[in-house]
């Protein structure tokens, strides 16, 4: 299974369409379509979420996609990882 830009621009082909795509297009098509961010499946996010943080209108090319997207969807990853510490509190104090 395809993750992070990669998996956008298969929703891309799979719609059929070419470039420049607009993102409310991909949204209106696919916006609580989950995305892997990450090769092992660990970090998934819907599409609607991931255009609001990355801000962005359109897409020229599948290289533009990567260019706009792989900064939004590794900054994702690094805030959903959890170290060795916030493991612990998360086990004895709950929470998210």
């Amino acid at each position: 299974m395809t993750h992070g830009a990669d998996a956008i621009h298969e929703l891309v082909e799979d719609a059929g369409w070419s470039y420049p795509v607009t993102a409310n297009r991909l949204e209106r098509q696919y916006a609580l379509t989950n995305v892997q961010l990450d090769e092992d499946g660990k970090y998934m996010i819907m599409v609607s979420e991931l255009f609001l943080d990355a801000e962005v209108d359109r897409f020229e090319s599948r290289e533009d996609l990567e260019r706009k997207l792989e900064p939004v969807i590794e900054a994702e990853i690094e805030s959903r990882r959890v170290g060795i510490v916030g493991r612990l509190k998360r086990t004895f104090f709950g929470g998210r």
